[in-house]
């Protein structure tokens, strides 16, 4: 019997899949409500952005909301972070959300647009906690046994028998280039641009396949909104969770302090300007919430199409989502 392609008009994902997907969101809000967490809805479009260096929200026109008064870009959320954490510094307790967001120029096997995030906040929690919640969730999603853990410098170390944090730009960039990663050791004479393409091309595939792995302990430089280990401040207390060799979670120990997320934001911003990218402006309601005081939390963000994926034995993201943007 000859195969036809399925008409662009109709779900290129199995209809199975996309039921399963349904089963595994009943399944992670369960997990949640069972927990006293609150299911939260915030704002998917928005005046203000997260700023992040290697990240791009998709701007809409602010002429084209016909929102009064309100002039410049508006932007579809990259993740619901900014709101969630507004919500926290409004007493709502711990909280997670299930739901669209959008970054641009993403679109591959492990990539859309548009894509399902589900993001939690656990109130009073510490960074051992934050881990473990992230572990429980994995195992009622997909059935895995307890994460394995290893600090960021470990893995890397094992992978590329460098010393991360005694390795410079230019060592990185030699390795690289030895091992066919790159053309010219002049690709960047960034630290975190090498560090970051060795652990996507060399670490990262090589993580989880047997049972999950969690990698805890970032360098500094990459702690985004977590706080610094106060035991080796060259590390983050941020962690990913990677399964099959696919990253599934980003989570920190939440950076309280809006001074130090002012500067930081400033940086991104800065880096943002010298690769070339539009400017996101610096000032968000979320400095003026942290202002008021968050609470000491751990959060997390999932990407829950993966974990759709894994548990589909599924290879690409069209497999179990509806409509990708090639289809929409």
């Amino acid at each position: 019997m000859q195969n036809h392609p399925t008409p662009s008009s109709l779900s290129a994902a199995p209809l199975e899949n996309l039921r399963l997907r349904a089963d595994l969101a009943r399944r992670l809000r369960a997990f949640f409500d069972s927990r006293g967490f609150t299911e939260v809805h915030t704002p998917i479009l928005s005046t203000r952005s997260i700023i992040d260096r290697h990240l791009d929200p998709i701007r809409v026109p602010g002429n084209h909301v016909g929102f009064p008064g309100v002039d410049g870009d508006w932007y579809l959320q990259t993740s619901p972070e900014q709101s969630m954490k507004r919500l926290l510094a409004s007493g709502i307790g711990s909280i997670y959300q299930l739901g669209p967001v959008f970054r641009a120029g993403e679109l591959g096997q492990f990539h859309n647009p548009e894509f399902t995030m589900a993001e939690w906040y656990d109130l009073d929690a510490g960074f051992e906690q934050g881990l473990s919640l992230l572990d429980q969730l994995c195992g009622c999603l997909l059935e895995t046994p307890t994460a394995h853990r290893q600090r960021f410098p470990d893995a890397f170390r094992d992978t590329t028998g460098l010393e991360l944090f005694e390795t410079d730009a230019s060592q990185l960039g030699v390795w690289c280039l030895e091992n066919a990663l790159v053309d010219s050791a002049d690709w960047t004479s960034d630290w975190d641009d090498w560090v970051n393409l060795i652990f996507s091309m060399r670490v990262q595939p090589r993580l989880g396949l047997d049972r999950p792995v969690l990698i805890t302990h970032f360098p500094a430089s990459q702690a985004a909104l977590a706080k610094l280990d106060r035991e080796d401040p060259r590390t983050a207390e941020r962690y990913e969770l990677f399964f099959r060799g696919v990253e599934l979670a980003n989570g920190y120990h939440e950076l309280l302090d809006g001074d130090i997320l002012r500067q930081r934001a400033e940086i991104a911003a800065q880096q943002r300007s010298l690769d070339g990218k539009f400017a996101i402006p610096v000032d968000n309601p979320l400095l003026d919430a942290m202002a008021v005081g968050i609470p000491a939390s751990c959060g997390c963000a999932l990407g829950f199409d993966r974990v759709v994926m894994l548990a589909c034995g599924a290879e690409r993201l069209d497999q179990v989502v509806a409509f990708t943007a090639d289809r929409a």
